[in-house]
C-alpha cells in the first residue's frame, strides 16, 4: 500500500466534479472521497488506484503521494521548497525497467532520478579508469615491443610501432579529456583502435565487461549498440526472468509490457499472485492492439511497431497505430 496526500488530491481536481474524476480514473465516487477527507492526514491506497488517478491528471505518482511538486510550479507547497520538477521522453523498455528496479529494490523513481548523476560518474570514472589500467599495459608492451625492434633491425623503419604510439597517444589525450564515448577516434585517424563491435565505443564495452562480471541471475543483459542509431549507449534488458514469470512467457504479454501499452503498476493487484499467472496473461495479452499481434521478431511490421511505441506522442501514436493495424491486416488478406 502507497500513501496519498488528501491536500494535493483536492488541489488537482479543483473544480472538477468527483463523479466526473471518479469516471476518468475508473473507481467509485465512494472511494474518492474517502481517500480525499482528513487533509491533515495520508491516506492508504493501493499502488493501481493511485496509477488510475495520476493518469486521469496526467502526472507522475510522485505528485500524488507529495515526492513530486504539483504541475503549477508556482503553487509548489512548502515541503516542496527546493525542488524542481523535471520532464523527459523515454523509450518505454526504459520506463519499464524503472518499474522493475522499483519493485525490486523498493526504491521510487523520484529517488532513482536523484541519484542519477552519481550512479553516471562512478561509471563513467570507473570506465576511464579501466582504460588507463589497460593503456598502461598496451604502453608497457609496445615499447617493450620498439627496443626489441631497435635492438634485432637496427636500422629499419619500425613503422607498425610508431603508429602504435601514436594509437596509444591517441588514446591517453581521450581519457584525459574524460572522452568516455571515444569521440577523437571517431574523428581522428584510429577508429580501428576501437572494439571491434559494430558502431562501439569505449564506455558501452565496459558496461558491457561489467555486467557480465556480476553475472546476478540474470540481473542484467547489456547488448551491443543498435546499428544506425544515434544513441551512445547500448541496449540492456533488465530481470529478464521476472518478465517472463510477470508475462506467463506469452510473447504477447511480454510484449504489452515492453511498448509500453501496460505497465505493471496498471496490473490489478489480486492478478498479480503467483496463482494468478494465467490470468495475469490473459489480461496484458487483451491490451496489446491487434496490429502488434504475432508479429515475426525483425520483420518490418515489428520494427514498425517498436518506433510507435518509441517514439509517436499521443495522438499521432493512436493514428499510427491504426495506420498500421489497417497495413497488418491487408499484409494479411494477399496471403
Amino acid at each position: 500500500m502507497l500513501k496519498i496526500d488528501p491536500h494535493r488530491l483536492r488541489k488537482l481536481r479543483g473544480g472538477m466534479s468527483r463523479r466526473r474524476l471518479a469516471e476518468r480514473a475508473r473507481i467509485s465516487e465512494r472511494q474518492l472521497r474517502r481517500l480525499e477527507s482528513d487533509p491533515g492526514r495520508s491516506r492508504s491506497v493501493r499502488e493501481h488506484t493511485l496509477n488510475q488517478l495520476a493518469k486521469a491528471f496526467g502526472v507522475d505518482m510522485g505528485v500524488l503521494t507529495g515526492e513530486l511538486p504539483p504541475p503549477e510550479s508556482g503553487n509548489a507547497e512548502a515541503p516542496d521548497a527546493g525542488r524542481v520538477q523535471i520532464g523527459a521522453q523515454i523509450p518505454p523498455k526504459a520506463r519499464l525497467a524503472y518499474d522493475l528496479v522499483k519493485r525490486r529494490y523498493g526504491v521510487s523513481m523520484t529517488e532513482i532520478i536523484g541519484v542519477a548523476p552519481l550512479f553516471f560518474v562512478l561509471l563513467a570514472e570507473g570506465s576511464l579508469e579501466r582504460r588507463r589500467e589497460k593503456h598502461r599495459e598496451a604502453s608497457d608492451t609496445v615499447r617493450r615491443l620498439d627496443e626489441i625492434w631497435s635492438e634485432s633491425v637496427h636500422g629499419t623503419d619500425g613503422g607498425g610501432v610508431q603508429v602504435s604510439l601514436n594509437a596509444l597517444d591517441a588514446e591517453e589525450e581521450s581519457i584525459e579529456k574524460a572522452d568516455i564515448f571515444g569521440r577523437l577516434y571517431v574523428e581522428g585517424d584510429y577508429r580501428w583502435f576501437l572494439p571491434p563491435a559494430q558502431d562501439d565505443n569505449p564506455f558501452a564495452a565496459y558496461l558491457r565487461e561489467l555486467s557480465k562480471s556480476l553475472d546476478k541471475h540474470g540481473a542484467v543483459d547489456v547488448g551491443d549498440l543498435r546499428y544506425g542509431s544515434p544513441s551512445r549507449f547500448p541496449d540492456y534488458d533488465l530481470w529478464n526472468d521476472e518478465i517472463d514469470r510477470m508475462a506467463n512467457r506469452s510473447p504477447d504479454a511480454r510484449r504489452t509490457l515492453e511498448l509500453g501499452i501496460a505497465r505493471l503498476s496498471d496490473i490489478p493487484d489480486e492478478l498479480m499472485g503467483e496463482d494468478s499467472s494465467e490470468k495475469r496473461a490473459a489480461w496484458l495479452e487483451e491490451k496489446l492492439p491487434g496490429a502488434f499481434r504475432d508479429l515475426e521478431e525483425g520483420s518490418p511490421e515489428a520494427v514498425a511497431a517498436q518506433i510507435v511505441a518509441a517514439s509517436a506522442p499521443g495522438e499521432m501514436k493512436k493514428a499510427m497505430r491504426e495506420e498500421l493495424s489497417c497495413t497488418t491486416t491487408r499484409k494479411g488478406d494477399d496471403r
